[in-house]
C-alpha cells in the first residue's frame, strides 16, 4: 500500500462566470487529488455538465468551495461554508474588508480560508518583510476608464468616465475605502493589505487611462531592511474586463498546491 497516497477531496464552485468557468475547465481537465462534483449559479452554463445546487448543498457535499462571485454575495456563501467546517477558496478578497463579519464567523470554526494571489505577485516577499516590520505599503492600479463602470465611488462622485481623455487619478485612500468604492476592481489592494500591514495602513491609488492596453498594478512595500517594488501588467479577461486572466490562474495554482509534493511559496 502506498502510504503517501492522498485522499481525493470534493470541490464545488460558486459562480460560473469568467473566473469560475476558467477554474472549472482546469478541474475538468484534472487536478491531482480533486474531484469537481457541483456548482452553484443562478444561470446554467451549457459548457458544463455538472449539477447546479444551492450554497447549502454545495457546502454540504464538497470539502472545498471555490468562490467566484460578486463581492456582495460572498458573505452568504462564506457563512454557510465556514459553519459547515469546509475550506473556502476566496478570490474576492475585498469582501473580507467590506464584510468583517466573515472573519468573525471564521474564528469560531475549524474551517480554512485560502486567498489566492489574484492578479498580483510578490506576496511571498511581502509576508516575509512583515516579519521584520513594514513601514509603508502602496499600490497603484491602472485600467481603461470603462473598467470602472458601475463602481460605487464613481457613481457617488459623479465621475463621467467617457470624458477622461488622459491618464487620471480618480481615487486615493486606504484599502478599506478602496474596497467599498471599487469592490469589483481592487481585490489586488485588499490581498496586499491582508498580506502586509493591514487595510487601514495600505494606500491605494486608482488611475483611469484611456491608452491602457491592459490592467496594471504597481506595488511598493518598504521595510526596515528591504523595499519591494513590483509591477504587474495583465491583459483583461475578455469575458470580464474588470478582472484579469491571471486571477483565475492563481486559483488553479492554489488548488494544485493543495496536494503537490513540492510547493514553492
Amino acid at each position: 500500500m502506498n502510504n503517501t497516497q492522498k485522499q481525493t477531496q470534493t470541490v464545488g464552485i460558486a459562480g460560473l462566470g469568467a473566473i469560475g468557468s476558467a477554474v472549472a475547465r482546469a478541474l475538468q481537465n484534472g487536478i491531482d487529488g480533486l474531484d469537481w462534483i457541483a456548482a452553484s449559479d443562478i444561470t446554467p452554463n451549457p459548457e458544463f455538465d455538472i449539477p447546479l445546487v444551492s450554497f447549502e448543498e454545495l457546502a454540504e457535499q464538497c470539502d472545498i468551495v471555490i468562490e467566484a462571485l460578486p463581492p456582495k454575495v460572498v458573505p452568504e456563501l462564506a457563512k454557510i461554508t465556514l459553519n459547515a467546517q469546509k475550506t473556502l477558496v476566496l478570490i474576492s478578497s475585498c469582501a473580507l474588508i467590506i464584510y468583517p463579519e466573515i472573519l468573525d464567523i471564521h474564528k469560531d470554526t475549524n474551517s480554512r480560508i485560502i486567498v489566492p494571489s489574484g492578479a498580483l505577485t510578490g506576496l511571498d516577499g511581502v509576508k516575509a518583510l512583515k516579519k521584520l516590520g513594514i513601514k509603508k505599503s502602496t499600490i497603484a492600479s491602472n485600467k481603461k476608464p470603462s473598467g470602472f463602470t458601475g463602481a460605487p465611488y464613481v457613481d457617488e462622485m459623479g465621475i463621467d468616465l467617457t470624458q477622461i481623455k488622459t491618464r487620471t487619478k480618480i481615487f486615493e485612500g486606504n484599502a478599506i475605502e478602496a474596497a467599498k468604492g471599487f469592490p469589483a476592481n481592487v481585490n489586488v489592494a485588499a490581498t496586499l493589505s491582508l498580506a502586509g500591514i493591514g487595510p487601514e495602513e495600505t494606500t491605494v491609488e486608482i488611475w483611469a487611462d484611456p491608452d491602457a492596453v491592459g490592467n496594471s498594478h504597481a506595488m511598493i512595500v518598504t521595510g526596515e531592511f528591504s523595499t519591494i517594488k513590483c509591477t504587474v501588467e495583465n491583459m483583461p479577461d475578455p469575458a470580464n474586463p474588470k478582472s484579469s486572466m491571471l486571477a483565475a490562474q492563481s486559483i488553479i495554482a492554489a488548488l494544485e498546491d493543495l496536494n503537490s509534493a513540492l510547493v514553492i511559496l
